[in-house]
C-alpha cells in the first residue's frame, strides 16, 4: 500500500507540473482523466502552436525529474522509495512511445516537418518496436521479479487508433491556424481536390494537408464539377453547420453566395 501512494504522489506531480506549463506559462487549459494505464491530460480545446505542445509534453517528466533531485538534495531523510519513484515515471515517459510525453514530442516534431501520412507510418513503425522491447522487458520482470506492473502498463497502453487520431487533431489545429501563417508569410502553395457531392464536410477537411492552402472541386457521379469552394469556405461550413453535412447539402442544394457553380 505505501509503494502505491509513492507512485501515486510521483504520477500527481508529473500531471500538475503538466497543469503548470500549460495553464501558468501559456494560458492553455488541460483536461485530466484517469485511464487504466495511469493519468491522461488532453486540450480542451484545439492544440497550440507545436512549439507550446512540445514544452508542456516535457514539463511532466522534467517535473518528476526536478522533484527527485530537490528531494535527495534538500532533505537528508528523503524517501528512496519517493526518489526512484518519481525517476521512474520520468524517464518512462521520456520514452518515444505513444501516447507518452516522449510520443506525444516525436509526433508533433514529425508532423511539422513530414506531414500527416509519413508521420502515422513513422509512428506506427516506431511504436510496434518499441512497444515489442518493453513487452519484453515486462516479462522478464515479471518472471525474474515477480513484478507485473511493467507488462501491465504496456498493456493497457492505448494502441496505433490513437496515434492516429491524434495525427488528425493535429492536422484540424494546423488548418484554424492556417490564416494567421498566410497573412505573414503573403504567399502560399496551393493545392485543388475533387471530392463527390455526398461526402461529409468533417470527411473533406480530413483531406486536407497541413502545408498547403486548397480549392475544392465539388463533382458529381459523372465527375462533372458542380461548384468551386475554398478551404476558408468550407471551415466556415463547419462552424455553421453539423460536420456530417453533405458537400452537397450545403455548397449546391443551399446555393450559398460565394460559390462559383461550373456547368
Amino acid at each position: 500500500m505505501r509503494h502505491l501512494l509513492i507512485y501515486l504522489s510521483a504520477i500527481i506531480i508529473h500531471e500538475l507540473f503538466h497543469v503548470f506549463a500549460a495553464g501558468v506559462l501559456f494560458r492553455e487549459k488541460l483536461s485530466v482523466t484517469f485511464l487504466p494505464s495511469g493519468f491522461s491530460a488532453e486540450w480542451r480545446s484545439f492544440q497550440p502552436e507545436r512549439r507550446v505542445q512540445c514544452i508542456v509534453y516535457a514539463f511532466g517528466p522534467l517535473g518528476n525529474i526536478f522533484a527527485a533531485v530537490v528531494s535527495k538534495a534538500l532533505f537528508k531523510s528523503s524517501d528512496a522509495d519517493f526518489v526512484t519513484a518519481n525517476l521512474l515515471i520520468g524517464v518512462f515517459n521520456l520514452i518515444p512511445l505513444y501516447p507518452l510525453d516522449g510520443g506525444n514530442i516525436l509526433l508533433v516534431l514529425l508532423y511539422g516537418r513530414v506531414g500527416t501520412d509519413r508521420t502515422y507510418e513513422i509512428m506506427k513503425m516506431v511504436g510496434r518496436g518499441i512497444r515489442g522491447l518493453l513487452l519484453a522487458a515486462g516479462i522478464y520482470i515479471l518472471i525474474s521479479g515477480k513484478n507485473p506492473s511493467m507488462l501491465l502498463t504496456i498493456i493497457f497502453l492505448p494502441g496505433l487508433g490513437t496515434v492516429k487520431r491524434s495525427v488528425k487533431r493535429l492536422n484540424l489545429s494546423s488548418l484554424i491556424r492556417r490564416k494567421e501563417r498566410i497573412l505573414k508569410k503573403r504567399a502560399y502553395q496551393m493545392r485543388d481536390i475533387l471530392v463527390l457531392k455526398n461526402v461529409s464536410l468533417g470527411e473533406a477537411l480530413l483531406l486536407l494537408d497541413y502545408d498547403k492552402y486548397h480549392v475544392i472541386h465539388i463533382a458529381d457521379e459523372n465527375l462533372k464539377i458542380l461548384c468551386e469552394v475554398t478551404e476558408q469556405q468550407l471551415m466556415d461550413a463547419i462552424l455553421a453547420h453539423n460536420a456530417g453535412k453533405t458537400l452537397e447539402e450545403v455548397f449546391i442544394a443551399g446555393n450559398q453566395p460565394g460559390n462559383s457553380p461550373r456547368f
